[in-house]
């Protein structure tokens, strides 16, 4: 008896560390606030079935709410759910805002779970929209938040950037610019250390090609490998 009392006890215990968990977010956006729920979490990080509720400021009911089937929130060392942080192989945010189509109003981009590169977080990218009166689906700039974490948005060039690579030795980054509302790739750099041949062995093949005017210039050089 006293055995089953102890593994109800430590079922309970496991049961209540899994269970779904809230965190408020109130300083992501200057225009809304956000409230996560997401059926699990531990060691760290939350994942499963997650709804995201938006709010206006000051409001107490929710104008717009997000369900999705997987999520991957990793948590600060406060045990809180982040925001726009985004960094290549350290931490991801489980929603990033931002103006993602350069509109002038704040989109957002939710993780969706561990779709990117190399098992990382993926995200998928809801558009302002101020016909609908809420934050629409976006399939093109969706394609762009599973690559090595989320997509950098470049204010000042108006594109946005993502990277991706193939083990140690082959780096990509490519821009995009947003034209009718979408995204258009426009420029890409990749650096390719993988050569064998004996006059190469020791340098990065680094190949740019730049969209003008409709097609693509291509250009190559060859730099040594920093050691």
């Amino acid at each position: 008896m006293k055995n089953i009392v102890l593994t109800c006890l430590f079922l309970a215990l496991c049961s209540s560390v899994m269970a779904q968990k809230t965190f408020e977010l109130k300083d992501a956006s200057k225009y809304f606030d956000i409230k996560i729920k997401v059926a699990k979490c531990d060691d760290g990080y939350c994942s499963g079935k997650a709804s995201f509720s938006f709010y206006k400021k000051g409001s107490t009911t929710p104008y717009q709410v997000i369900n999705l089937d997987d999520t991957q929130i990793q948590l600060d060392e406060n045990g809180n759910a982040q925001a726009n942080i985004s960094m290549l192989y350290d931490n991801q945010s489980a929603i990033n805002i931002d103006d993602f189509n350069f509109d002038g109003m704040e989109d957002v981009a939710i993780c969706d779970g561990a779709n990117g590169s190399y098992g990382g977080p993926s995200y998928q990218v809801y558009l302002s929209s101020k016909s609908a009166g809420k934050f629409v689906y976006s399939k093109p700039f969706t394609n762009l938040g599973s690559h090595l974490g989320m997509f950098e948005v470049d204010k000042k060039k108006k594109v946005l950037r993502i990277f991706d690579k193939s083990g140690c030795c082959w780096h990509v980054t490519e821009e995009y610019s947003v034209v009718n509302g979408r995204p258009v790739k426009t420029f890409v750099e990749e650096e390719d250390a993988t050569m064998s041949d004996e006059k190469n062995a020791d340098k990065v093949k680094v190949t740019t090609k730049r969209l003008i005017k409709g097609k693509w210039q291509i250009k190559t050089k060859f730099v040594k490998r920093e050691e």
